[in-house]
This record gives C-alpha cells, structure tokens and sequence, in this order.
C-alpha cells in the first residue's frame, strides 16, 4: 500500500519458452551423453597418484574424512554447512538477469541444436527482432566457432558451454558452469563489418583465452599468488593443437 492506503498494482510478466524447446532440450542431451559415452569407452578416467591429497595445505576449513577406504578432503565446520540453506535474493549484477531462449547449434546434418543461450531480459525482445540485430545468426556463427575450439583444441565437448548476451558483462565460470558473453563478439563483427564471424580470427582468440582460463578453474586452478603460473602451463598445454 503507498501512504494513502491504495493498494499499487504489481504487472509481472510469465515467461513461457518456444514451442518445442523441451523435445529439442531432450534430443540434445542424449546426443551429448551419447558423446560423453564414447569418450569414456575410448579414454576411461584414471585414478591419482597415490598421496595426492597429502600437498593439500592444511587449514581450518578442510580435513580428510574416510570415504571408502580412502582419504579425501571435505569441508568442516561453516564450510560444510556451506549451500544447505538458501536466501531468496534478486540479483542486479551485469550477467545475471538473463532468460534463456533456447538451444543453438551451426550444423545442418540433422543433429539437434546443443548450445544452451540466454539473452538479457530487459533487452530480450532483440533477439527476436532478426532484421534490425541479426543476433540468431551470431549465436548461431558463434557456436561454429566454439565448437572447433573446444572440440578440437581442448578436447572439450562444446554443448557443456553456455552462451549468453549481454553489454557489459563479464564472462564466468559459476558453479561448474561455463557462461560465455557474445556482445563482444557483436561488437567486433560490427567494427569490422563482417558478415560471418568466423571469417576472423578474433572470435577464436576470444573462446580460445577463455577456455584456457574457465577450464583451468573448472580443473581446480585457483585464484592467490600460483594463479598466472598454472594459467600459463595450462596454455602451453593445448598451445600446438591451438596453432
């Protein structure tokens, strides 16, 4: 109620995605376990070094617990009760206020679109309007790139990246989740007057440096004074399938 006691009326806007998203959702991720299932078959996991665990500095928030017969490191105290409650909040940073339109994909063999996209709510409506920004053909020249670059030079499955728009955000790796920002992209394809992205190189050195640094996280590279070390061993590790 405002001070004179009116009640204000509240417009709230239901979201509701395109006809057939949830068969193509579906078709793309048993084409992408499909993938994983052959990879597994070719290259199965191998297990550490025995004494892995043993470098782990030690600290109040870590201890080894037995799980199985062997010694592994889990959190403690506030650390272990980390994510068991949830506080309902609206974030306004750049990057998070984002809907997600749907799956994208460049091949024209049938396979199903497997690129996951989402689009900055406020200006979600542009992506719709293909004659002014031409934005569903980015997304969809964007993911050729991505996948020659994940595929080919990380050995990465592509459909396991997030793409997403929007100006001024950042690109991020969230919760085990590989978000990556097309609006540069846009922006250097509109500079520079190009009509298919991939015909220069800055989108692949734009995916190329951000897989060398998410997927160094994702593989336990953390931030603090080793940050830049591993980044570069990392580098130098996929730099001749790179070139």
């Amino acid at each position: 109620d405002d001070d004179d006691g009116r009640s204000e009326s509240v417009a709230r806007v239901e979201y509701r995605a395109a006809l057939g998203w949830e068969e193509s959702e579906l078709a793309a991720r048993r084409a992408l376990a499909e993938r994983l299932e052959a990879r597994r078959r070719a290259a199965p996991p191998q297990p550490e070094p025995e004494g892995m665990d043993r470098v782990l500095r030690r600290c109040e928030a870590v201890e080894l617990a037995d799980v199985e017969g062997r010694k592994v490191p889990v959190g403690k105290g506030e650390a272990a009760a980390e994510g068991a409650s949830v506080v309902a909040a609206v974030k306004k940073t750049p990057g998070y206020d984002l809907v997600r339109v749907g799956n994208f994909g460049e091949r024209d063999d049938g396979s199903p679109p497997d690129i996951a996209f989402f689009h900055n709510r406020p200006t979600l409506s542009q992506i719709y309007d293909e004659a002014t920004h031409r934005r569903q053909e980015l997304v969809k020249q964007s993911c050729g790139a991505l996948r020659d670059v994940c595929d080919r030079v990380f050995g990465f499955d592509a459909a396991k990246v997030t793409l997403f728009y929007e100006r001024g955000a950042a690109s991020r790796f969230v919760r085990q989740k590989l978000l990556f920002n097309l609006a540069p992209v846009e922006q250097h394809k509109a500079a520079k007057g190009l009509a298919d992205v991939r015909a220069d190189p800055f989108v692949y050195c734009y995916f190329y440096g951000l897989c060398v640094h998410k997927l160094a996280h994702f593989f336990d590279v953390v931030h603090g004074t080793r940050h830049d070390f591993f980044m570069s061993e990392y580098r130098a590790h996929h730099a001749l399938n790179w070139v």
